[in-house]
């Protein structure tokens, strides 16, 4: 499945503006904040593991487990995103391939190798960023649901939120009041199952 991130960038580039968010401030907390990403990504693997045997009960939770994968990919893609925000636009990719041969354990590759620097002592290549969006696209598609749809689920979300960036866990705290959570968008990640 071919893949346009042009809009993409440009609604990230806008929540970024939004609330003062810059590529280095995601550069600084991306290990922290992608292995969270994992860690949740590992547990809806595991539910989904669980939820698809034949004998399990109750389908719905698949559902909600083939969710918490898709939400995991698109953070994994957000964090990467505003990581390589400054990467020159002439070495993005706009346009990727989600193929099936790719998994989980790539994107986790991927990532090591982006971070690491490369023989110009530089991490956050714009090659390795490429393999990441690609990779997450590829597991996204493997489970069902088309990455661009996804991904602009999981921006609808993040943009309904309030709150700041916090120089400490370097990355976005949410404001989890009551009047903020009123406002909140919920990701609909039915909306980008392929055939749909």
């Amino acid at each position: 499945m071919t893949i346009n991130l042009e809009q993409i960038y440009a609604k990230l580039k806008a929540w970024r503006h939004e609330r003062g968010i810059t590529a280095e401030s995601q550069k600084a907390g991306y290990l922290v904040n992608v292995m969270e990403e994992f860690g949740e990504l590992s547990t809806a693997l595991r539910e989904y593991e669980r939820f698809s045997k034949p004998s399990y009960p109750y389908p719905k939770n698949k559902k909600y487990a083939e969710h918490g994968i898709i939400d995991a990919l698109c953070d994994i893609s957000v964090f990467t995103i505003n990581a390589g925000a400054d990467l020159p636009r002439a070495v993005k990719p706009l346009i990727i391939e989600a193929k099936r041969e790719f998994s989980v354990a790539d994107i986790f590759v991927a990532i090591a190798d982006f971070i690491r620097a490369d023989n110009n002592g530089a991490p956050f290549n714009y090659y390795d960023f490429a393999l990441i969006l690609k990779y997450c696209a590829s597991v996204c598609e493997q489970y069902g649901f088309n990455f661009e749809k996804a991904m602009d689920e999981t921006i609808k979300e993040i943009s309904s939120r309030t709150g700041a960036y916090d120089e400490v866990s370097k990355k976005w705290i949410k404001d989890e009041s009551d009047e903020a959570k009123a406002k909140w968008y919920q990701a609909n990640y039915e909306l980008a199952r392929i055939g749909k």
